[in-house]
């Protein structure tokens, strides 16, 4: 990764990190001077984080050790500060930056991340997967067990990771839970109106109650106290697992480290299931999944609860994901239903809010 200072770290200004002259300071170092003379974009993703898929032309000698096809990654134009005082897009590049290079995760290449903390704004620059040839799975679009397996693989390794490191080697990672009680642009009564809107439907009416849904969060965040605490991605639902081509033996990797935060390993593993299994298929599979996950976090270095432990947080923890969909707006309908179908289904079948007592 690139790492030679520059005057602007995190513009939010697109058109200054599409500029060949911002391009070239970011992927120098202090040793090698990168000249790139022109960009081509090749695709703009929104909308709320943008990422550019875009080519980059660099001068003779071009830089053997830098990818040509690359994506850059942040919150631009003049509306985004609400996101940057949330800190997600900071997270996810100090994550680029200080944890993924110790963690032996499988995740793009990044090759800069910068940040200004004036601004909180981070720019990310990295290997563009889909010239890679990976492909991104989504909730509409079948999960089979094998790449549950393979993500979850991932997870138990971040896991178990983060265990042996220690979070607090990494002092701007903290829990959300807390923040995510008082979350002001869904207050209880618009969730409940979320919920019983078109996106809840043929889920139980108990389960419909933002008050409800709120009460469980503050729960968790009160359980997370008492538990044990590892670095969690956060969000990993389907649509942030990508799998690179057969020839690479389609290994599976995460993107989207916005939610990067000190949790308990059932936030991730619960929400992780759920979401990217239906519901018949996760009544069938997850106990086995579970029971894997808690094998490749032994193997990886972690330490693993007794199976009854596990079971009992996991089924609580199935209602951190349902929050996370029921309080999402800015995606498409068809996705929102999809992942609160299934992540309402789980949490009504395992009641969740029975056992965390509310």
């Amino acid at each position: 990764m690139r790492e030679q200072p520059i005057q602007n770290p995190a513009p939010t200004d697109l058109a200054v990190v599409l500029s060949p002259e911002w391009l070239s300071q970011a992927l120098s170092t202090a040793d090698t001077r990168v000249k790139v003379r022109a960009v081509t974009v090749i695709e703009t993703i929104g909308p709320s984080a943008t990422k550019v898929r875009l080519r980059a032309d660099y001068a003779e000698p071009a830089p053997t050790n830098l990818p040509e096809a690359l994506c850059v990654k942040g919150f631009f134009g003049g509306d985004v500060h609400g996101y940057l005082r949330s800190g997600v897009q900071r997270a996810e590049t100090l994550f680029y930056r200080e944890c993924a290079p110790s963690l032996s995760l499988r995740v793009p290449r990044c090759v800069y991340a910068g940040v200004d903390e004036a601004t909180q704004a981070g720019v990310i620059v990295m290997e563009d997967l889909v010239a890679r040839g990976a492909r991104f799975l989504t909730a509409l679009q079948s999960y089979a067990r094998e790449d549950a397996e393979r993500s979850l693989d991932q997870l138990a390794r971040l896991h178990a990771c983060s265990e042996r490191l220690t979070v607090q080697r990494w002092p701007w990672t903290g829990s959300r839970l807390e923040a995510l009680t008082s979350y002001a642009l869904v207050p209880p009564p618009r969730l409940t109106e979320l919920l019983k809107s078109e996106r809840g439907h043929g889920l139980p009416e108990s389960i419909r109650d933002g008050e409800r849904l709120y009460a469980a969060l503050r729960v968790l965040a009160k359980r997370a106290r008492e538990l044990s605490e590892v670095l969690i991605h956060g969000d990993a639902h389907a649509g942030n697992v990508f799998v690179l081509p057969c020839s690479d033996n389609c290994q599976s990797g995460f993107v989207d480290w916005q939610l990067l935060q000190r949790g308990h390993w059932s936030l991730d593993v619960a929400y992780h299931i759920a979401a990217v299994l239906g519901p018949e298929q996760r009544v069938q599979l997850e106990d086995d999944l579970l029971r894997f996950y808690l094998d490749r976090l032994k193997w990886h270095g972690g330490s693993p609860p007794p199976l009854d432990e596990a079971w009992h947080c996991y089924r609580e923890s199935l209602a951190y994901g349902y929050f996370l969909w029921g309080i999402t707006v800015r995606v498409e309908p068809v996705v929102i239903r999809e992942f609160i179908r299934r992540l309402g289904s789980a949490v009504a079948h395992h009641d969740s809010f029975g056992r965390l007592g509310v």
